[in-house]
């Protein structure tokens, strides 16, 4: 965890460092600091100063749900203090959306078949799991990662590289970065984290909407839990 933390800390650092030069720059990279810093205080919260959180099974339901608050209201402020408009934060209708589904179809089919190589076996997946696997992972980091930091970050370090038909820029590639790192080292972050994370964030940019990014990371995560699923039970 300490060296995940490390990695996030470090994609701070480096956004801040591409967009020293620049002072409107500068305070959109301090921008996307805060929304993150903001985003995880609140999905935390009620594991320490909350007496009943909504959990049900050890699933945080409550803090989920407190972060997305959190970052729609961001991004209201964002909108009203700074300009920013739906589009930017990618609260809009999808584009290319048959090559985007295309992609993700064949991405998810990897995904399983190489999850259920490599992961273990669950003999039961309480329907909790399911439920909360199936809705909140992909709404609630999406929405910050993909929609509101990215928007935030791209005008921090907005420099491009075109990469598998879409614009990359330094912020994204920072971003996502951090995202990976936030969910530990290990064997599952290579096989599934980071993968994953360029999937969501190549849809978000081919599409410009947060809306495939959002299916594919729900999709994503209940076909991993699918391939972990011991069937002889």
């Amino acid at each position: 965890m300490a060296g995940a933390a490390a990695l996030a800390v470090a994609a701070a650092a480096m956004l801040l460092l591409a967009a020293w030069r620049s002072r409107p720059r500068r305070a959109w990279a301090l921008v996307t600091i805060a929304g993150a810093i903001l985003y995880f205080a609140l999905r935390e919260l009620p594991r320490f100063a909350l007496h009943a959180p909504v959990q049900v099974q050890g699933w945080n339901w409550s803090g989920h749900l407190l972060a997305l608050a959190g970052m729609l209201l961001f991004a209201v402020m964002l909108a009203r203090r700074l300009g920013l408009e739906a589009r930017d934060f990618g609260f809009v209708r999808p584009a290319n959306l048959r090559l985007a589904a295309a992609v993700c179809a064949a991405a998810l089919i990897a995904s399983y078949l190489l999850h259920t190589v490599t992961g273990g076996r669950l003999e039961k997946i309480p329907a909790t799991t399911w439920l909360f696997v199936a809705i909140m992972p992909g709404l609630v980091e999406e929405i910050a990662f993909r929609g509101v930091l990215l928007a935030a970050a791209e005008r921090a370090a907005p420099a491009a590289r075109s990469i598998a038909g879409v614009p990359v820029s330094v912020g994204a590639a920072l971003l996502t970065a951090a995202f990976v790192g936030l969910h530990g080292f290990g064997i599952g972050m290579v096989v599934s984290v980071l993968p994953g994370a360029l999937l969501y964030l190549w849809l978000r940019l081919k599409t410009g909407s947060v809306v495939m990014p959002i299916v594919a990371h729900n999709l994503w995560n209940l076909a991993v839990l699918a391939a972990h699923l011991d069937r002889h039970h």
